[in-house]
């Protein structure tokens, strides 16, 4: 990262749909710890803890972009055009009765027959 694209937090906000995977480990980790081992219960209070700090390093903010720089003087406008460029074959204008988009000829519907005479 270059100096002039700013400084980029560490950490953000934690999201709150994370906490729905931390609280039931840091559940287990307190069954564990109490029933089990303790150390068995601090490693899965330490991994609830991991999985916290890679959920804010993940959602951490952009970096803040740098102080902009007084504008430069606005260059002359070019001279327009001595006559309007010429158009392609697909942009050709077309007669005003024309409308709508160029399609082929319409085919006739096709007829169906209709329902079948009733049975006597």
């Amino acid at each position: 990262m270059s100096p002039r694209e700013g400084k980029r937090p560490k950490f953000g906000r934690i999201d709150p749909f994370c906490l729905m995977a931390v609280f039931p480990v840091l559940l287990v980790a307190g069954i564990l710890g109490a029933l089990v081992n303790v150390a068995l219960g601090i490693g899965f209070a330490v991994f609830a803890g991991l999985i916290l700090l890679f959920d804010s390093w993940a959602n951490r903010p952009g970096p803040v972009p740098p102080p902009e720089r007084p504008a430069r003087a606005a260059r002359p406008a070019a001279p327009p055009p001595s006559r309007a460029p010429a158009r392609a074959p697909s942009q050709a204008r077309r007669p005003a009765g024309d409308r709508g988009p160029a399609r082929a000829p319409a085919r006739a519907p096709v007829r169906r027959a209709g329902p079948p005479p009733p049975a006597r």
